[in-house]
């Protein structure tokens, strides 16, 4: 399962890429704004911490827009993925961009229907927000499930990637399930790389073994 950081935390983003573990980037508008820097220079910085795909999403709401958006998004950089939000607009930018070998990642979905029209598409990624299915009252277990299932059944190419999660259960729900990615916030990526107390635990006790070892001339390092 691929691990995705939803973030312009540039210090975390460059420790997630030094342990080998981070796949790409996710952002959108709101992120963007809330990180005081244009979005070229954001890119730019985040393009120099790691080498894996980054989202940048389209803002207009008509296709023709979102689709002069997305490619002056690819001209500024072949490792932009461009984000789309699923909508009618949406799917005949996603259409477009993709018949022009441009990346794309379908975002906002909330639906399975949702799921099979940007897979017809073509995106290249799916983003379904898990944690907001789940607070409208769905079994958002089995919603992505079924996401899976479908993808799965008609042979499709889209990766399916779970967005908006709130905890480290959820990231585990995930890979259960069998979902191909997931992107996750500053706090769910914290969570999920605290050390466990029962390896802490562990580790102490090599340590405190190890320098008992160490009175009988065992080798030094």
């Amino acid at each position: 399962m691929e691990i995705w950081l939803d973030t312009a935390n540039l210090s975390l983003i460059e420790q997630a890429s030094k342990m080998g573990i981070l796949h790409g980037v996710t952002t959108n508008p709101s992120i963007v704004a809330k990180s005081n820097l244009s979005l070229e220079d954001l890119l730019q910085k985040i393009f120099s911490l790691q080498s894996g795909p980054v989202t940048a999403q389209v803002t207009a709401l008509n296709a023709e827009e979102m689709i002069r958006q997305g490619k002056n998004l690819h001209k500024f950089s072949d490792q932009i993925i461009i984000k789309v939000p699923t909508t009618a607009e949406g799917l005949k930018a996603m259409r477009a961009l993709s018949q022009a070998q441009i990346p794309v990642m379908a975002t906002a979905i909330f639906d399975i229907n949702q799921v099979l029209l940007a897979a017809h598409a073509k995106a290249n990624y799916i983003a379904p927000y898990f944690s907001r299915i789940c607070e409208d009252d769905m079994n958002g277990v089995n919603i992505l499930k079924g996401m899976l299932s479908l993808l799965s059944r008609y042979s499709f190419s889209s990766k399916l990637i779970a967005a908006s999660l709130h905890t480290a259960e959820q990231v585990r729900e995930c890979c259960e399930m069998g979902v191909h990615a997931v992107t996750l916030t500053d706090k769910v990526f914290c969570e999920i790389i605290g050390d466990h107390p029962q390896t802490v635990k562990s580790v102490n006790k090599f340590a405190k073994d190890w320098k008992e070892a160490k009175k009988n001339k065992t080798l030094e390092f």
